[in-house]
């Protein structure tokens, strides 16, 4: 997510290559000192998940203290990573920390504000990456962000809602204020805002992609975002977006088509 912005950018993105990929190496490292300090926190629960069961903790592939020195190692890099990164990129990325210590702490547990702040950090990702980049945010492209992610979460909570049906209110204590159609609904809204948002953001993008770029990708993000829904309603999977592309052929297909056709439109305005 953080190097999306540069796709808006790319000729002014490349003196800033440093910076970008310090940046990187900032949120990579803070995002896996929470994900060690959620499973720390969730290792009970995670006991009771058909899949999260396996992870290193919950397992006892891994011991608490040993868990402990990677999550104090993990925060100690980010500190420094911290010092290194512009102001402005430091701020958003001790939001982003905080902002994840707490979701982790209370907030996973209420029902709309959790998917909200899992969203909002995609967003924190985003803007971190246009400011590492030197470019112009774009507001519209951090709401499509905002609302894919919504929309993603919401799909994940959705294939716990209908798989989980004994263990899933104690995995997971949010699920009990979430019904099946009540999510398909919000997924489907928070989809068609996103792509609304991804056209518009193509749209003002007079360079590098213009107004072509815009109408010739559209059928490809449509597809997408119908191929994912098709997954989630009809074959009840969506429990992993990442892993459903991975082993989708049509969702490889048009994401490698729709790659080609914006790198196209790019290759052809820089002519």
């Amino acid at each position: 997510m953080l190097v999306v912005p540069i796709t808006a950018g790319p000729r002014a993105a490349i003196p800033h290559l440093a910076t970008i990929g310090l940046t990187l190496l900032a949120f990579l490292s803070a995002s896996s000192a929470v994900y060690v300090l959620n499973d720390l926190r969730d290792c009970e629960a995670d006991r009771l998940h058909p899949v999260k069961r396996l992870r290193p903790l919950a397992s006892g592939r891994v011991s608490v203290r040993g868990a402990l020195a990677v999550l104090t190692a993990l925060l100690l890099a980010t500190v420094g990573l911290l010092i290194a990164v512009p102001p402005l990129g430091a701020l958003v990325l001790g939001g982003y920390v905080v902002m994840n210590i707490w979701y982790t702490l209370a907030l996973k547990h209420q029902p709309l504000v959790d998917v909200s702040v899992v969203a909002a950090g995609f967003v924190l990702r985003v803007l971190a990456g246009a400011l590492a980049a030197g470019l112009t945010i774009q507001p519209l492209l951090l709401i499509c962000v905002y609302c894919a992610s919504v929309a993603l979460s919401l799909g994940k909570r959705r294939h716990e809602l209908a798989g989980l049906k004994v263990t899933g209110e104690k995995h997971r204590p949010a699920l009990s204020a979430y019904t099946v159609p009540f999510l398909d609904h919000m997924v489907v809204l928070n989809l068609v805002a996103a792509l609304i948002c991804y056209v518009a953001t193509m749209w003002q993008l007079n360079a590098p992609y213009g107004k072509v770029g815009a109408a010739l990708s559209f059928p490809f993000a449509a597809f997408h975002v119908t191929r994912y829904l098709q997954m989630l309603i009809v074959e009840r999977s969506g429990g992993d977006p990442v892993e459903d592309l991975m082993r989708d052929r049509q969702m490889r297909l048009n994401l490698g088509l729709w790659t080609a056709v914006l790198a196209s439109t790019f290759l052809a305005s820089s002519l």
